[in-house]
């Protein structure tokens, strides 16, 4: 199951494009915020692989925000969503994955849908809680990495330059997408993904 959120400050907007998104089985929209700060805070204890953002919105803007949701997972599929066709070439020095004008159509949206499903296809969609290491974002992975070495959460998070408090919300994701609830089980469940050798 590939996992999105969208942002956008026209609650309008937001339920056409979830209702459309409604209709893909294999995509689930874990999160539907009017702010950006809503969204970053759900970031930063959540994991989802896609973010429909809607560009213009007050305080932070779509760009801002898709910086920022990068920065924490480089590996984030961004979709901007947008009335104003005048940010494309932004958008696409973001690294977006594709840029939707409003009012969304459904075939424009299949299109879309096609590039995500390309980029994960060798994500496990059917019940399989991470069939591939691309469910891990790229911190998940190295985090992954440093514990198969034998690193204690303090020594991961000085290697990372982050707290030992993050590093402990990074392995509650791991395990959830693993399907484990310890180290070692993760660790097995790790080296069967090749995730690490």
């Amino acid at each position: 199951m590939i996992r999105a959120i969208i942002v956008d400050d026209e609650p309008l907007s937001m339920r056409r494009l979830k209702n459309l998104l409604a209709g893909y089985e294999e995509l689930e929209v874990c999160g539907a915020f009017l702010t950006p700060r809503e969204a970053f805070e759900y970031a930063r204890a959540n994991s989802f692989q896609v973010a429909f953002l809607d560009i213009s919105m007050p305080e932070v803007d779509g760009m801002s925000l898709s910086r920022l949701l990068l920065e924490r997972d480089p590996f984030l599929s961004v979709i901007f969503v947008t009335g104003f066709d005048d940010y494309a070439v932004q958008a696409f020095e973001v690294n977006a994955l594709d840029y939707l004008m409003k009012p969304v159509k459904e075939q424009r949206l299949a299109r879309t849908w096609a590039k995500i499903k390309e980029k994960y296809r060798d994500y496990a969609f059917e019940g399989e809680p991470a069939a591939a290491t691309g469910l891990l974002t790229g911190q998940e992975t190295r985090i992954v990495q440093y514990m198969a070495e034998g690193l204690s959460n303090r020594q991961i998070a000085e290697a990372l330059h982050i707290t030992s408090e993050t590093v402990k919300s990074h392995l509650k994701n791991v395990f959830r997408k693993l399907d484990v609830n310890n180290r070692v089980r993760a660790l097995q469940r790790a080296k069967e993904l090749k995730i690490v050798q």
